[in-house]
């Protein structure tokens, strides 16, 4: 299943690490992470197997559930 932009908002709202940390874990820049987030840009593979590799293995990021929605956004 794709990590969808809602997860990594939760992740980042819960851990309380920024978009340019979570870039710096994922090799990739964090202007991608942001247009990734607010639903500008579709992961290209390589940010798409970044994303899944890192919240399959990193013990922060499988916290957060896969249909983890921020607060912000709840109901």
């Amino acid at each position: 299943m794709p990590v969808r932009p809602h997860t990594v908002s939760a992740f980042l709202e819960q851990s309380g690490w920024t978009q340019a940390r979570l870039a710096w874990e994922l090799g990739v820049n964090q202007p991608r992470i942001s247009r990734f987030i607010r639903g500008l840009k579709k992961p290209n593979p390589e940010l798409d197997r970044a994303l899944n590799r890192f919240f399959r293995d990193h013990p922060t990021a499988r916290e957060v559930g896969p249909e983890a929605v921020p607060q912000g956004e709840r109901n």
